[in-house]
């Protein structure tokens, strides 16, 4: 397995002080967090905590931030549109051929406070994704006693639509050679239907034979039990999501009040 929906360590060297079950209920703990926070400050300083976490964790930032730049349009959407559509307050009006536009305080912050948030839910479970195999994620969600249902439609997911993507982007290059863009405009959309539509068939194809792979091999629909594979240092990774409550409630605010001393008005 080269290629993956997601940066997996595969190839690379894994985290071995925690088990990816414990990785995967503190990154869900502490996105809880974040999504609860209502202070753009915060969850800046979050982020800012994530970046510094990775980087002693020597997350592969490379790999995280090349697919976390692929979400950068929604995030953008968010940050634009929200000054336009939620607030009272106008602080400037803009004028488009269509009519006047007015931009709201309040929505200037919740488009920034959206933002970062998605920023910061994102990069959690990359990073922590990239610290853990296909196989470790799939045994941290036997672990937790995900359905396998789930389990054999996620694994089905993650692998083929890379190939996905790739084939069909494939098909297009081989059409774009056969003179693809020189018919009329129904021709090419013509060849774009029958490019799709063999590529989900053949995809169909794939994936069933996959299934029937995986049945042969002993995969089950059923709950069974599995190994823990708890480790000794996931008590220090689960009691940081505490520690992280009790920091944003009373440590940060001094801090950054204490910064924002600084900064000359």
């Amino acid at each position: 397995m080269s290629k993956f929906l997601l940066p997996f360590a595969e190839g690379h060297k894994k985290m071995t002080i925690f088990s990816p079950a414990a990785m995967l209920v503190a990154a869900v703990a502490t996105g809880i967090i974040i999504t609860v926070q209502s202070s753009p400050s915060v969850v800046a300083t979050l982020i800012l905590c994530i970046f510094i976490g990775g980087s002693l964790a020597k997350t592969r930032w490379r790999d995280v931030l090349s697919l976390a730049l692929r979400f950068e349009v929604v995030i953008m959407v968010w940050v634009l549109l929200e000054p336009f559509l939620y607030g009272s307050t106008v602080i400037a009006v803009l004028w488009t051929p269509i009519g006047y536009f007015n931009i709201y305080t309040e929505g200037v912050r919740l488009g920034i406070l959206l933002g970062l948030r998605m920023i910061a839910l994102l990069l959690l479970f990359l990073v922590t994704l990239s610290h853990m195999t296909l196989s470790d994620f799939i045994k941290a969600l036997r672990t937790l006693h995900v359905p396998s249902v789930l389990i054999g439609s996620l694994m089905v997911m993650l692998r083929y639509i890379p190939l996905f993507i790739e084939e069909r982007s494939q098909m297009h290059e081989a059409q774009l050679l056969r003179g693809f863009q020189e018919g009329s405009r129904w021709e090419r959309i013509t060849s774009l239907g029958y490019l799709v539509g063999s590529t989900i068939d053949r995809a169909l194809d794939r994936s069933m034979s996959v299934y029937e792979a995986m049945v042969l091999r002993g995969f089950s629909t059923a709950n069974d039990n599995y190994p823990t594979d708890l480790r000794r240092g996931d008590a220090v990774l689960l009691a940081m999501v505490p520690i992280i409550v009790l920091s944003i409630q009373f440590v940060l605010p001094a801090l950054l009040d204490v910064v924002f001393s600084w900064i000359p008005l």
